[in-house]
């Protein structure tokens, strides 16, 4: 699969941006320093909900440079502002490093913004859609926007190299699904290297 390809040792420091799921029972398996996190409403990001790490994507509260690869599915479509978010993922990575992630990504050119948040007060832009997830159950989860090609050009505003990678994994009962693969340069511009 796609994190296969990116060869990774299984001592790197690893952020999955969920705490259940397959993937995250892979990188428990794989990559022994896997730190797991979940959002919720309300909560301090950086505290303990019963023992499990609460985050917010857009506020972070790690050191930037604290990982070698951030994973996530089906979970950018949810976050209000999600150029924020890729810039704090681009933030707590580490020169080199990557970020591996889904979402649901149409055909279309563009990305459709469904609401949108002015200050503390939700915006509906469209009649509103939702997702289910493993803790607030179905239909819980707020879609903020249907994401289309253009999301590579989100991406690389906050610093990336981007390509799309199509999986199919019969394996997996994966059948053409896109896996976005995201790349930090190892040499940032202004900054030394060695």
């Amino acid at each position: 699969m796609v994190l296969e390809g990116l060869h990774l040792g299984n001592d790197i420091d690893v952020y999955e941006l969920s705490s259940k799921g397959a993937l995250c029972r892979y990188h428990a398996r794989r990559f022994p320093n896997t730190t797991f996190s979940e959002y919720f409403d309300g909560v301090e990001p950086g505290t303990l909900r019963r023992g499990v790490l609460c985050q917010n994507v857009q506020r972070l509260t790690f050191p930037g440079g604290s990982f070698d690869l951030v994973t996530s599915t089906e979970v950018f479509e949810h976050v209000a502002n999600d150029a924020e978010g890729f810039q704090e993922i681009f933030r707590v990575l580490r020169p080199g490093g990557h970020f591996v992630f889904t979402v649901p990504l149409s055909s279309a050119d563009t990305t459709v913004e469904r609401a949108v948040m002015r200050g503390a007060t939700l915006v509906p832009l469209l009649p509103p859609a939702y997702h289910g997830d493993r803790i607030r159950g179905t239909g819980r989860v707020l879609v903020f926007r249907d994401y289309g090609r253009d999301i590579k050009d989100r991406l690389a505003a906050a610093g990336f190299s981007v390509q799309i990678v199509v999986v199919d994994d019969a394996r997996h009962a994966i059948g053409g699904a896109p896996v976005i693969v995201c790349s930090k340069p190892r040499n940032l511009p202004g900054r030394a290297t060695g």
